[in-house]
C-alpha cells in the first residue's frame, strides 16, 4: 500500500469539512436571528477594519520556508505479534501550531460573521466561535499529514490500512502531541532459485474418447428433465423439503431443488449428498450428519454439529435428445458433422489452457514448497475477501457466466476461507517476484483481457469494465494479469518436458482446474526450451 494514499484517505475520512465550509454558513439560530449574535466590541470593530482584505490575507498565509524548517516528527516503531508493528509518532508543537495558523487563516479570509465584512473578523472572535472545530481539524490534518512519510521514512510495506482510532487521540493545548497505532505489514521474502526449473508440458490431443464425452456433455447442455416415478440416481434433479437442526438452529426449506451431486445448502458444503439420497424414492427420508465450515457466513452456525433431513417430493431425469439435422439446426449448425467439428475445436481449446494452467501450477507450487513464508491468522481472514474476488474475475475469464458464480458464491467463500492462507502465500511471493523481474501491466492489456471476457459473455466491454471498477475488482483483474506476466516469466527459462497422454481422461475433469504437483514420478522422455 503506498503510505502517503494512506494518509491521504485518512485525512479524507475523518476530517470535518475543511475551514472555509465551516465558517461561509453559521449555526441556524444565529442567521435567523441575527440580533442575538455577540457584537464586536469598538476596538474589534476598529482594528478590523483599519486592515485591508489584503493585508490581512498576507498576515494570514502561512510562510512556505517555515514550513519547511518546521521539526520533524520523531516515528519510533516495535513488534507488536506476527507481521505486526506498534507505531508511536510524535509531532512537534511548532508543527501544531503552524497548522493552526493556516486554518485560522483561511477562516480569517472567508468566515461570514454577523457585523463583519468577509475577511474583516477578528482572530480572536473566529477563535471562540470555531476553535472546537478547527481544533479537531488541527488533529486530523497532523495525524493524515505525519502517517504517508512516516510509514515510507521507515521502509515498511503496509498490509492494509493503519488500524487509528482517531477520535481516542487528544490535541493537547501545549506541547508536543503523541499518538500510536498498529500496522501489518508483508513479510520479508527470500525467493528460491526459479531459473531453469523442470516442468513438464502435458500432450495435448483430442481422442475418440475425449470428444465422444465432450459431445455426450453437449448434448446434456441441450437435455429437458421430466419426472420419473423410480429410485433416485446420481445426478437426478429432486425437490425436497430439507430440514436442518443443531445447536440453537432449526430451519426448514420446503420444496427446495437440488441435483444429486456434492452440493451446498445454506452456505453448507454436502460432498456426501449422493451416498445419502441414492435409490431413495418419493416419500422416503434420509439424514446427514455434517459440521458448519468455520468460514460459514452466519456466525452463530459456524463450528456446529448439523442434522440435515432431506424428503423427496419429486424426482426429474435428463432426458437427452437425438443428434440428427434438426438439433444440429436449431444450434446453428448445418449438420451433425459440422456440430462435431465445433465440440472438437472448443474441447482442443480447453485442453489447451489446461495444459498451460498445469504449467503454471507446478511453478507456483515451487514458489511456495521453497519459500519459507508466515502469515498471521487475521491476514488471511482478511485476504478471504480479496481471494473471492479473484476468483470470481478468474471465474469470467473463464466464461462461466455471470450469474451461475453468483449462484454459488456462498460455496465459494466457504472453500476460499481454507485456501485463503496458502493463496496468500502466493499473492507475496509472486508479488516479490514480478518486483525482482520488473513485471508490469499495461492499460491496453488490460482492455484487451477485458475486450475478451466481454466477447465470451456477449457483452459491451466498456460496459464491463465500468461494472469491475464500481465492484472493486478491476484492481484484482490488474493483478492477475500481473501474476500471470510473472509465471511466464518463469517459464521462459524452464527446462520443458513432454509429457505423453497416459489416457483419456473425462472432459468434465478437463474442464475442471486442477493443481498439478511441482515434482513427479512421471517418465521424462524429451526435454525441450519453451
Amino acid at each position: 500500500m503506498n503510505a502517503c494514499a494512506a494518509g491521504a484517505r485518512l485525512v479524507a475520512r475523518w476530517s470535518r469539512p475543511g475551514p472555509a465550509e465551516i465558517g461561509m454558513q453559521m449555526p441556524e439560530e444565529t442567521k435567523d436571528k441575527p440580533q442575538e449574535a455577540e457584537a464586536p466590541s469598538p476596538v474589534e470593530a476598529a482594528d478590523a477594519e483599519a486592515q485591508s482584505p489584503v493585508e490581512a490575507a498576507d498576515a494570514e498565509a502561512p510562510d512556505q520556508k517555515a514550513e519547511s524548517k518546521l521539526p520533524e516528527n520523531k516515528v519510533s516503531i516495535e513488534d507488536a505479534g506476527t507481521l505486526k508493528k506498534k507505531i508511536t509518532i510524535e509531532i512537534s508543537r511548532e508543527r501544531i501550531d503552524a497548522k493552526y495558523e493556516e486554518m485560522f487563516g483561511e477562516l480569517g479570509r472567508t468566515a461570514q460573521v454577523p457585523g463583519f465584512r468577509v475577511g474583516h473578523a477578528p482572530r480572536r472572535l473566529i477563535e471562540k466561535r470555531f476553535g472546537k472545530e478547527v481544533t479537531e481539524d488541527v488533529r486530523n490534518a497532523v495525524v493524515g499529514e505525519a502517517l504517508g512519510p512516516s510509514l515510507e521514512d521507515k521502509q515498511l510495506k503496509v498490509i492494509g490500512e493503519p488500524d487509528i482510532k482517531l477520535d481516542e487521540i487528544e490535541l493537547p493545548e501545549e506541547g508536543e502531541m503523541t499518538f500510536t497505532f498498529e500496522v501489518e505489514v508483508a513479510p520479508e521474502i527470500e525467493l528460491p532459485d526459479y531459473k531453469g526449473l523442470e516442468i513438464r508440458r502435458p500432450a495435448v490431443e483430442v481422442t475418440d474418447q475425449r470428444l465422444e464425452e465432450a459431445m455426450a456433455s453437449w448434448l446434456r447442455g441441450h437435455g429437458r428433465l421430466r419426472p420419473v416415478d423410480s429410485p433416485i440416481q446420481a445426478d437426478d434433479v429432486i425437490v425436497a423439503n430439507i430440514e436442518i437442526k443443531g445447536e440453537g438452529i432449526q430451519q426448514a426449506l420446503p420444496n427446495t431443488e437440488l441435483r444429486v451431486a456434492p452440493a451446498q445448502v445454506e452456505g453448507i458444503p454436502l460432498e456426501d449428498l449422493p451416498k445419502a439420497l441414492l435409490g431413495k424414492k418419493v416419500g422416503d427420508k434420509c439424514q446427514m450428519k455434517t459440521r458448519v465450515p468455520s468460514a460459514h457466513p452466519n456466525e452463530s452456525w459456524r463450528d456446529k454439529e448439523l442434522t440435515i433431513t432431506f424428503a423427496p417430493q419429486e424426482v426429474k431425469r435428463l432426458e437427452l435428445p437425438k443428434l440428427n439435422e434438426a438439433l444440429a439446426r436449431q444450434a446453428g449448425f448445418a449438420s451433425p458433422d459440422e456440430l462435431r467439428q465445433a465440440v472438437r475445436q472448443n474441447l482442443q481449446a480447453r485442453l489447451v489452457s489446461e495444459q498451460q494452467r498445469s504449467m503454471r501450477d507446478q511453478v507456483c507450487q515451487h514458489l511456495l514448497a521453497n519459500t519459507k513464508l508466515e502469515v498471521p491468522a487475521g491476514v488471511a481472514s482478511r485476504h478471504t475477501a480479496r481471494l473471492l474476488a479473484r476468483r470470481y474475475v478468474d471465474l469470467l475469464m473463464r466464461g462461466v457466466p455471470r450469474e451461475q458464480v453468483e449462484q454459488n458464491a456462498q460455496r465459494l467463500e466457504a472453500a476460499a476461507a481454507e485456501q485463503a492462507q496458502q493463496d496468500l502465500k502466493l499473492t507475496f511471493v509472486l508479488g516479490k517476484l514480478a518486483e525482482t523481474e520488473e513485471v508490469t501491466v499495461e492499460d491496453g492489456e488490460v482492455n484487451a483481457r477485458i475486450a475478451q471476457i466481454a466477447r465470451e459473455q456477449k457483452r459491451r466491454p466498456e460496459r464491463l469494465r465500468q461494472e469491475l471498477s464500481n465492484e472493486g475488482t478491476l484492481d484484482h483483474l490488474v493483478t492477475a494479469i500481473r501474476e500471470e506476466k510473472t509465471i511466464e516469466k518463469v517459464l521462459e527459462s524452464a527446462k520443458i518436458t513432454e509429457e505423453p497422454v497416459e489416457g483419456a481422461a473425462p472432459a468434465a475433469e478437463a474442464r475442471k482446474p486442477r493443481r498439478s504437483r511441482a515434482a513427479g514420478k512421471q517418465k521424462k522422455p524429451t526435454s525441450s526450451k519453451k
